[in-house]
């Protein structure tokens, strides 16, 4: 353990430094595009519970079913991305703090850089524990947000254009979603 009275070394391997550096700028996209979600999350349910404003007329559905469906969906997006842009915050401010966290407490000896996968390499750096299931779920409910947004338009398709369109629309969310139900499994 270092004394006081001697200078404290902040440096990180560069691998570290640099995973580091790439994860701050994840984090930070993941924030932007949660917070998007949220804004178009919050419209859509402002436009589904206003009554009818003189130039736009409300989103109709078929059915209460529907239109309930489609609500708790974008309740669940909303929610979700509150929750990515919060762990995404704490995230970034956890991976900030780890200069200072490691200048006071030398991390263990180094482990064999060549062998191991960045989420294991930066555990003696401090991203262990909560701080990886603080990672998952910042991931995990952004892509909860994703598919809730990608399943509110895909009911609106078939509720309001040609089945053809519907059809044509239901592949390319099909394609769309691919990314998040292949992070699913």
């Amino acid at each position: 353990m270092p004394r006081l009275t001697q200078p404290i070394s902040d440096k990180h391997p560069e691998v570290v430094e640099s995973l580091k550096q790439g994860w701050i700028l994840t984090y930070q996209a993941i924030a932007v595009v949660a917070a998007l979600f949220a804004g178009m999350e919050a419209t859509l349910i402002t436009l589904a519970k206003t009554a009818e404003p003189d130039s736009h007329p409300p989103l109709r559905w078929s059915t209460p079913r529907i239109q309930n469906t489609t609500l708790a969906l974008a309740y669940v997006a909303l929610v979700s991305s509150i929750g990515s842009i919060m762990s995404a915050l704490k995230i970034i401010d956890g991976l900030g703090h780890m200069t200072f966290r490691n200048a006071i407490k030398n991390p263990e000896s180094p482990l064999d850089w060549t062998r191991q996968r960045a989420s294991y390499l930066m555990k003696p750096f401090g991203v262990a524990g909560n701080f990886r299931r603080l990672m998952y779920h910042c991931v995990g409910s952004l892509l909860v947000s994703g598919l809730c947004a990608l399943l509110q338009i895909l009911f609106y398709i078939w509720q309001h254009e040609a089945t053809s369109v519907a059809i044509v629309a239901s592949v390319a969310i099909a394609v769309a979603a691919w990314p998040i139900l292949v992070m699913f499994s």
